[in-house]
């Protein structure tokens, strides 16, 4: 976590204690939210949450309900985003989403997850600029768009997994990483060195480490999976797992 970043989340969590008031960063990567949940003794209780469960950029609550004595929403909109006329829209893509988005100039650290989907997408963003990007977002490369607030993504559709079977050596993560990437051990272990896997959210360097029924495991810039069960054993003695995989 950069040095002025670790700063602001502790003048958050200082001004939280002294005020008696619920502060939030902006949304914070999954690398941040990491560093920031192995050192959460320096801060006072806080929620990590982008908008529903399981997104993977958040924002930062500090306080709860114990030390403030009230409850309150986090400052977070769910936007959904359709072109105008369906049969003449483009097949947009994350990048394009994104892109409009930073053209307007909006900083990538007020928007939480973009969900795409067939011939519409959901953006999470901050509360403050969720009318500036109803009123200004209208057009993505040449397709016109109408965005409006919604309380959130149909259910099933921020994450769609599949489920498959795999047969592993052992149920250590750098083994079930390499079934679910079709990669060989030794590139898991390069994975690892480079800080790239994280386990539950948090960087992982121990390929040893077992894993789970529910283990989240996810690798930076290729993708994620969660650790099912282990359903049986082969011929050969081998665990057979099932995983499923995030689409």
């Amino acid at each position: 976590m950069e040095h002025y970043l670790k700063e602001h989340l502790q003048d958050l969590s200082d001004r939280a204690d002294r005020q008696g008031i619920y502060t939030y960063s902006d949304f914070l990567t999954p690398e941040e939210q990491a560093d920031l949940l192995r050192e959460k003794s320096r801060f006072v209780p806080f929620v990590l949450f982008g908008g529903v469960s399981e997104t993977e950029r958040n924002l930062v609550r500090f306080g709860d309900e114990n030390l403030l004595g009230y409850q309150e929403d986090f400052p977070v909109v769910c936007l959904r985003v359709k072109p105008k006329n369906a049969r003449f829209a483009e097949a947009l893509t994350h990048r394009d989403y994104l892109g409009a988005l930073m053209s307007l100039g909006i900083e990538r650290s007020l928007l939480g997850d973009i969900v795409v989907c067939e011939q519409e997408a959901y953006i999470f963003c901050v509360s403050r600029i969720a009318d500036y990007i109803v009123d200004s977002l209208t057009q993505i490369r040449r397709t016109q768009i109408v965005v409006s607030a919604t309380d959130a993504p149909p259910e099933g559709t921020l994450y769609q997994t599949e489920q498959h079977r795999a047969t592993v050596t052992s149920l250590r993560l750098d083994c079930l990483a390499a079934a679910f990437l079709n990669r060989s051990r030794g590139a898991v272990d390069d994975l690892l060195r480079e800080r790239k896997l994280f386990l539950n959210g948090c960087p992982c360097e121990n390929g040893s480490k077992p894993l789970k029924p529910g283990d989240k495991v996810s690798v930076r810039g290729v993708g994620k999976f969660r650790f099912l069960e282990e359903v049986g054993t082969s011929k050969k003695g081998k665990c057979v797992i099932l995983f499923e995989k995030y689409i």
